[in-house]
C-alpha cells in the first residue's frame, strides 16, 4: 500500500515537474519570438538612447510631448499645456518636475514611489535580457484581445512594479501593456494599447499609444510619435536637477 502512494507521488511530482518545464520552454520561445520582432538581440542591445517628439490627444487638447531617454541611466519628458512647460526628468536613482501649471516654476525632487514608477522608462529594451536585468516572467494563458490571439506574459520588476503584456501569437509584438505599481499607499494601474508598428534603424516602435489610468478614470490619452532617433548623441546634463 505504502509502495502503492509512493509510486503515484513520483508520478504526480514528475507530471507536475514535466508541466512546468515545458511552460518555461514554451516561455522562452515566446520571448525569443518577441525579441526577433523587435529588431533582434544584436540591434536591442546596442541601443543606447532615444529622442522622440510626439503629440498627445487629452481631453480634446493637441499636447506636444518631447521625450528623451539615455539606456538605464535618465528619463526626460517635456509636455506643453497652454503655453506652460511640464518637465519630469529621471536621473538614476532620483526623480524631479517643474510644473509651473501648478505655480511651481523650479525643480523639485519626486516622491521616491514616484521615482520607482518612472525609472522603468529608462529600460529601452523591455523583455530583452529579461533574466540578466533581474525581471522574473510567467506566462499567464493565451487571450482574445480585440479579436487577436495573444500570450499573456506577466513581467515582475525588482521595485515591486507588475507588467502584464500581451503579446500577439501572429506578429510578437506587445498589443498592450496592463502597469501597475503604488502610489501613495495605494495601487494604480495603467493600460497602454500600441498600434502602428514601425521600423527606425532596424527596431520596431509602436508610433501610436492609447493610454488609460485609474488616476484619470474615464480619460483616454492618444499619443502618437512624429519623429524618433535612435542611439543619438546626449549631453547627460539634462537629466541632473537644475539648483
Amino acid at each position: 500500500m505504502l509502495r502503492s502512494i509512493l509510486s503515484k507521488s513520483l508520478i504526480i511530482i514528475c507530471f507536475v515537474s514535466s508541466i512546468n518545464i515545458a511552460s518555461a520552454q514554451n516561455l522562452d520561445e515566446i520571448i525569443d519570438k518577441h525579441v526577433k520582432a523587435m529588431g533582434g538581440a544584436d540591434k536591442l542591445s546596442k541601443l543606447q538612447s532615444l529622442k522622440i517628439t510626439a503629440e498627445m490627444d487629452v481631453m480634446n487638447m493637441k499636447v506636444p510631448i518631447s521625450t528623451t531617454i539615455v539606456q538605464n541611466k535618465g528619463f526626460r519628458s517635456e509636455t506643453t499645456v497652454q503655453g506652460m512647460t511640464v518637465v519630469q526628468a529621471i536621473n538614476g536613482n532620483t526623480g524631479w518636475t517643474i510644473n509651473p501649471m501648478t505655480g511651481q516654476t523650479t525643480a523639485t525632487a519626486l516622491p521616491e514611489e514616484a521615482v520607482k514608477a518612472m525609472a522603468t522608462e529608462t529600460d529601452l529594451t523591455g523583455l530583452y535580457n529579461y533574466k540578466q536585468k533581474g525581471y522574473t516572467l510567467t506566462l499567464d494563458g493565451e487571450e482574445d484581445l480585440a479579436g487577436a490571439k495573444v500570450y499573456k506574459v506577466t513581467m515582475a520588476l525588482p521595485n515591486g512594479t507588475k507588467r502584464t503584456n500581451y503579446i500577439s501569437k501572429d506578429t510578437f509584438y506587445i498589443l498592450k501593456m496592463v502597469v501597475r505599481t503604488t502610489m501613495n499607499g495605494q495601487e494604480v494601474s495603467s493600460e497602454n494599447t500600441q498600434s502602428d508598428f514601425r521600423q527606425v534603424d532596424g527596431i520596431t516602435y509602436p508610433y501610436t499609444s492609447e493610454v488609460t489610468t485609474s488616476a484619470m478614470p474615464g480619460t483616454a490619452m492618444v499619443l502618437k510619435i512624429s519623429t524618433l532617433e535612435v542611439n543619438p548623441k546626449i549631453d547627460e546634463a539634462i537629466f541632473a536637477m537644475p539648483k
